[in-house]
């Protein structure tokens, strides 16, 4: 059925499948786990090394995309027949041979940064993959295990630096903080086909901001300030997002069920969390240039946003 499509029509229906929007948000987790693992010792000629984390993650991330999909084909043709697998514009055969290539590309990129890179590699591809495979059905565990992938990418890209000795506290702090926040907004992306009001689940992303704010700074000025507390005004962007999207939710029933756009809004936010951490890495000019970009990528994503799902 997808041969008969346009070309076009095939090319949007596997962006679909990428969720493009999303793909913005995975880039700024190892970027965020470089500059913090690095510091000041971060330096241009690192950039190589960066680079394959970047990848590896995003084959880790669109990999999983793919294979949510291909498992969840029936449940999407019974609730969701319009998405680009059950309304045949993409063969259910190629996205599952995708998905498990990229799996494998990030592995490899991974195993070529060093043995302790491809272990974060092999445990991300194996939280990936057990998420997809039943894991995300189970109340809690499911959403913690998302959580576990957002960090374990963050931790992907701390592996780049070459001279990472032992896991620094900050970037504990920081992987702490993005699969806290992970976790809760999964939590509340379950909602979205469950009838009745959402409940407690819209306010929980905004105390994980609220408590990852508190560690991460309590880390920040315990190890000297290095980022100069330059980094809380992107997590109050962030913070903000996720009140005005908890207030949305907490209106009528009839308002109360746009999750999908809630959380599309809350995985946005991403961007402004991982400039936070990039901003109090204590990493200079590298530091605040990759906040900055981040920033800016933040409205490209909510354009791609109005166009494409995002949950």
């Amino acid at each position: 059925m997808s041969e008969r499509l346009p070309a076009a029509g095939r090319a949007r229906a596997w962006l679909q499948l990428l969720r493009v929007p999303n793909l913005l948000t995975v880039p700024g987790d190892p970027i965020a786990g470089f500059l913090l693992a690095a510091g000041r010792q971060a330096a241009s000629g690192m950039a190589g090394r960066l680079s394959a984390a970047v990848a590896a993650s995003l084959c880790f991330y669109a990999g999983g995309l793919l294979l949510n999909d291909v498992l969840d084909l029936e449940t999407d043709r019974r609730e969701r027949p319009f998405r680009p697998l059950p309304s045949g514009g993409a063969s259910p055969r190629c996205a599952l041979a995708a998905a498990v290539s990229l799996l494998l590309a990030g592995v490899g990129l991974s195993a070529a940064l060093g043995p302790r890179a491809r272990d974060v590699g092999l445990a991300l591809a194996a939280a990936v993959v057990l998420y997809n495979g039943g894991g995300k059905r189970a109340p809690f565990f499911g959403s913690a295990l998302m959580g576990v992938c957002r960090a374990l990418s963050l931790l992907l890209g701390a592996t780049a630096f070459p001279g990472l000795a032992g896991w620094p506290p900050l970037v504990v702090a920081g992987a702490g903080a993005l699969g806290l926040y992970i976790l809760s907004v999964t939590n509340l992306a379950r909602r979205e086909a469950e009838p009745g009001p959402v409940g407690r689940a819209k306010s929980w992303p905004v105390g994980a901001l609220t408590l990852g704010l508190m560690v991460f700074g309590a880390v920040t000025v315990r190890l000297g300030g290095g980022g100069a507390g330059l980094f809380v005004a992107p997590w109050f962007l962030a913070g903000s997002v996720a009140f005005l999207a908890s207030v949305r939710l907490a209106g009528p029933p009839e308002r109360a069920r746009r999750i999908p756009a809630a959380v599309g809004a809350l995985l946005r936010a991403l961007l402004p969390l991982q400039a936070a951490l990039a901003w109090g890495a204590g990493a200079g000019p590298a530091g605040g240039l990759a906040g900055i970009v981040l920033l800016a990528v933040w409205p490209v994503s909510r354009i791609l946003g109005r166009r494409f799902y995002m949950s």
